[in-house]
């Protein structure tokens, strides 16, 4: 998979899938809004969340570091 560099919290460089199709809602097809999080014990996470239909998909920049 083929991924782009994203400026995530405190600076710190995240990488998320260049493929277009995980930031779009399947609900109205709108683009999503990137949400950066995490959790303690389950690191960086991306959410891509459309302002009508909540949280549509979830990347995680690091998995192919694992």
């Amino acid at each position: 998979m083929d991924y782009e560099g994203v400026e995530g919290p405190d600076g710190v460089e995240i990488r998320a899938p260049r493929d277009d199709e995980y930031r779009t809602c399947a609900e109205c097809g709108g683009d999503c809004l990137r949400e950066p999080g995490g959790a303690d014990g389950l690191g960086m996470r991306i959410m891509f969340v459309c302002p009508e239909h909540g949280v549509q998909n979830i990347v995680d920049p690091f998995e192919e570091q694992r």
